[in-house]
């Protein structure tokens, strides 16, 4: 993941440099769209009593935004879409912002997102290794990239970016009890709040 961030800002960097490039002066302003796909990998520890687990969850999401271009630099709006985990699923509905960092036909971009994940389906067993069921509830979801924008028509564009999400849930297991069976395996009786992490990449097409 650090070789497609690195990857991606020495892109942007040398973008930055060529003066070749010529410019796309005509502003644009009016209503615009985007799909986009991604997907994005868990990282960091979560701490239970008595044990720590491994955020291994997987993110694969689709999303279509709907906003409004201002100019050529920057447009906002909502997007909206469906996260697929392993054994569970959100829909998340976001407020988007964008900016375009320069005219040119391959230019830098960024873009942030915040709202909230709606609960789709949730899977009521608990994880076979580690005997928790991750992600049990909706909760607030944000989301930020950095990437490239690669200019296809005058009002048509592909971006690719490497991102950083998270989202807010809670996170169900088994603490024993002295004198009754262990039924980890099958069901659980303790929930605790903790922000998931993820790392990936986005591919969107603008129009």
């Amino acid at each position: 993941m650090k070789r497609v961030l690195i990857s991606i800002l020495c892109i942007c960097f040398v973008t930055a440099s060529l003066q070749a490039q010529s410019a796309y002066h005509k502003q644009t302003r009016g209503f615009v769209y985007a799909t986009s796909v991604g997907y994005a990998t868990g990282f960091g520890k979560i701490e239970l009593e008595p044990k720590t687990v491994q955020n291994k969850n997987f993110d694969i999401s689709v999303n279509q935004f709907l906003g409004y271009q201002f100019n050529n630099y920057f447009y906002m709006g909502l997007t909206a879409g469906f996260d697929f985990w392993r054994h569970t699923a959100f829909i998340p509905i976001c407020l988007s912002l964008n900016v375009n960092m320069m005219e040119t036909k391959i230019a830098p971009i960024m873009y942030i997102n915040g709202g909230y994940a709606f609960k789709w389906y949730v899977s009521s067993k608990p994880e076979v290794m580690d005997r928790v069921v991750h992600g049990t509830c909706a909760g607030p979801t944000g989301e930020g990239g950095l990437g490239v924008r690669i200019r296809i028509r005058d009002h048509v564009t592909m971006q690719v970016a490497a991102c950083y999400k998270n989202i807010y849930s809670d996170i169900r297991y088994t603490i024993p009890v002295e004198g009754e069976p262990d039924n980890s395996a099958y069901t659980t009786n303790t929930v605790k709040k903790v922000l998931y992490h993820f790392a990936g990449v986005r591919l969107s097409i603008k129009y």
